[in-house]
């Protein structure tokens, strides 16, 4: 019998091959063009995103882990922007037949350029086009080469997922009205000045312009009446300080487990997978990025751009349908099942493990049983009330961060030995650990991480908080963090949060008499970065980090100050905006859901703290059991291989909001997966990996391009995709 490789294998060991070689191509080193356009489009995209989501009210670009808005702005960048340079750089009269057209719009567009609105999206970002055409001319007479290669676009796509945890959701929409709005929504009703007051942080961590903050959330009364910049100073400095030491902790802790959770355990990090395709289809020798030459991938692209342009037009012509792919069923007792299609779910679960896939959707069908036997016999917390996660359970809150605080830890005990290393080395007691691989020193990381975590701890001391309280808070959060990264990359869910916040599980788990009621409203505060988690920065950062395989050694440590550059410019960029759109259209007129309904959830968990004095012990008994069967749910699928599915799903499976219209999704993925490889075999799945692909790719293209037409026709309120 002949021995040969499989065509599908072969044509993989030779991509890889060829790609390990191009690592050390001096022309595949990183230059000042990756930091110049990674930093514009970053900058576009903290600015943008609220713009969107605020002023159009359009479609959330940087609402989870699925990133649209870094994916369309680098569709852009690959398919026109770069492609146009690769065009300019042939010659002096290529570059000359790039700019002359663009100058000549621009132009057309602001002539007499007598009147600039510095917050226009739209002037911001075609001006760095015409810069960036301009300065096209001079190089392609000097010679050198214009187009991104694959280390640099690998740098913008970083700062890009990077900017989006922080410029929306993850922070950058959440911190100004929390800080300030405790003192203009105050009134009789909510009691918030006879029982909140009394217990205000001593430091100046909340703003008070004197005036209850009615401007910021009325609006200026004309356009010379000056902003009392002096009242936010102080208080952004001290939040500051502590943004830095988690955002540095979570970044450092992602640079510690990389090589554990890629290297040793090979998980497969889907959603990477979209940046990986367009990075890899980059060829310098050719003009157009292989990634667009794939008709499968256009197919995949054309589906949800047809649905979104359904409901695009749909909000210009109310004749014109929409479909939307949404059924109810009865489920058991009063349980309904959402049967959703949702194309960006659909096309990242493709790339999951089989079993990763059927532990979530298996796991959500238990949840709703398990909720309808609770519901049955009674057991709830009456007193108790959460808003994210589990939220229709407490029970089940309470045994889903259990499960998922098990499952941190299970991870770090996987990884004691590589960890043990790296702290070794840190030390300098282990020569043999290379490390020259990560974007950071081990001893860097590990420091990082340790002095991130006490800066944590002592700050939420000296405002006040018992230091036992802070320090757990700080242990837990990071441990909630770690557990959710571990679900991200490993299960490729986009869309995922934990299933009781940090602040809600101390507060009102503990009681007030070990929290103290000056800690429950320092805690309630965190809900701008602890509580609604779909989008963080530890988990966009490990993602980010499976791309740096693409990239030579000897760049890779750019990649760390390309992440820190980014985070400030996501979060300047987003409350720059943020801020002068609050103060010239009033923010009780921008996005209600920020700068009312999220202050006014976190305040009331300060309220509910002064009213439960005493430990929950049933929620802690709740959670302790969802920590202990989770444990052994992971340890028998370590120990035996015919441990049936993963129990990935068991801490997320209860969370009706996010999982009810994303687990029918997984389930399609994972039966196609299933009959793709029974019938086909791998080399039709890896074929058939791109169709997938086209259906992220034409979401993204969709929430985008709808944007940019509603910014043109003035139209608010179009919402394309959601999730």
């Amino acid at each position: 019998m002949e021995k040969v490789i499989p065509s599908a294998y072969a044509h993989h060991i030779n991509n890889r091959n060829s790609d390990l070689h191009s690592l050390n191509d001096p022309a595949q080193g990183l230059t000042l063009r990756g930091f110049w356009v990674g930093s514009f489009l970053s900058f576009f995209l903290a600015i943008g995103a609220p713009y969107g989501n605020m002023i159009i009210r359009g479609t959330y670009m940087s609402l989870d882990f699925s990133t649209p808005g870094a994916i369309f702005l680098f569709l852009f960048l690959i398919g026109v922007l770069n492609l146009a340079l690769k065009f300019a750089e042939r010659s002096l009269a290529h570059a000359l037949a790039c700019a002359v057209p663009v100058t000549t719009a621009w132009l057309f567009a602001y002539w007499p350029l007598n009147h600039f609105d510095i917050h226009s999206p739209g002037l911001i970002f075609s001006t760095f086009v015409l810069i960036t055409a301009l300065a096209a001319g001079p190089l392609a007479a000097s010679g050198r080469r214009l187009a991104l290669n694959r280390s640099e676009l690998i740098l913008v796509y970083v700062m890009l997922s990077i900017v989006s945890a922080v410029c929306t959701m993850g922070l950058g929409e959440q911190i100004l009205p929390m800080i300030s709005a405790i003192f203009y929504y105050a009134s009789p009703q909510n009691k918030w000045t006879e029982k909140l007051f009394p217990h205000l942080p001593q430091k100046p961590i909340l703003v008070d312009d004197g005036n209850n903050n009615r401007l910021f959330y009325e609006g200026l009364e004309n356009a010379d009446q000056p902003i009392p910049y002096h009242a936010w100073t102080e208080p952004l400095l001290w939040w500051a300080i502590l943004l830095l030491a988690v955002y540095v902790t979570m970044v450092c802790i992602a640079v510690l487990l990389r090589r554990q959770w890629m290297d040793r355990e090979r998980l497969s990090y889907p959603i990477a997978q979209v940046g990986l395709s367009m990075i890899r289809g980059e060829r310098s020798d050719r003009l157009i990025n292989d990634f667009f030459k794939e008709p499968a991938m256009w197919i995949g692209c054309a589906i949800p751009l047809f649905f979104g342009s359904l409901r695009g037009l749909h909000a210009y012509y109310p004749e014109i349908p929409i479909i939307n792919p949404v059924w109810h069923l009865s489920f058991i007792g009063h349980q309904r099942l959402e049967l959703s299609i949702r194309f960006a779910i659909m096309g990242f679960a493709y790339y999951i493990n089989s079993s990763i896939a059927a532990g979530i959707w298996v796991f959500h069908l238990l949840a709703k049983c398990e909720k309808e036997v609770l519901a049955a016999t009674g057991i709830t917390a009456p007193d108790q009330q959460i808003v994210f996660g589990a939220s229709d359970s407490l029970p089940m809150a309470y045994q889903g961060v259990g499960a998922l605080i098990a499952l941190a830890l299970f991870s770090l005990w996987i990884g004691r030995q590589h960890l043990k290393e790296t702290v070794l080395k840190a030390l300098g007691r282990a020569d043999h650990v290379d490390d020259s691989n990560e974007i950071l020193s081990y001893r860097s990381a590990v420091f990082g991480t340790f002095g991130g975590m006490a800066v944590i701890t002592i700050w939420f001391w000296i405002i006040g908080t018992p230091a036992s309280i802070a320090l757990a808070f700080t242990t837990m959060a990071i441990l909630v963090f770690i557990g959710m990264t571990r679900i991200v990359v490993e299960a490729g869910v986009p869309v995922v949060r934990s299933p009781m916040a940090t602040p809600d599980f101390i507060v009102q788990g503990l009681g007030s008499n070990l929290v103290g009621t000056t800690g429950s409203f320092n805690l309630s505060l965190t809900y701008m970065f602890a509580a609604d988690t779909r989008i963080f920065v530890m988990a966009i950062c490990a993602n980010a980090l499976k791309l740096i395989e693409q990239m030579a050694p000897r760049d890779r440590r750019f990649i760390f100050f390309s992440i820190i550059l980014a985070l400030f410019i996501g979060t300047l960029g987003a409350l720059w905006m943020i801020f002068h759109m609050a103060y010239r259209h009033g923010g009780i007129n921008l996005n209600s859901w920020f700068f009312k309904n999220d202050p006014a959830f976190a305040y009331s968990l300060a309220m509910r703290g002064l009213n439960l004095p005493e430990v929950f012990w049933p929620g802690i008994g709740f959670f302790t059991g969802g920590g202990v069967l989770m444990w052994i749910m992971l340890w028998m699928r370590q120990r035996y291989l015919w441990w049936p599915i993963h129990p990935i799903g068991f801490p997320i499976g209860g969370n009706h909001q996010f999982m009810n219209p994303l687990w029918f999704s997984v389930l399609l993925a994972w039966a196609v997966k299933k009959l793709v490889l029974r019938f086909g075999g791998a080399g039709v799945y890896r074929r058939s990996q791109v169709f997938f692909l086209g259906l992220i790719a034409g979401q993204a293209l969709s929430n985008g391009l709808w944007l940019i037409i509603d910014y043109f026709t003035g139209k608010v309120g179009n919402h394309i995709f959601t999730i």
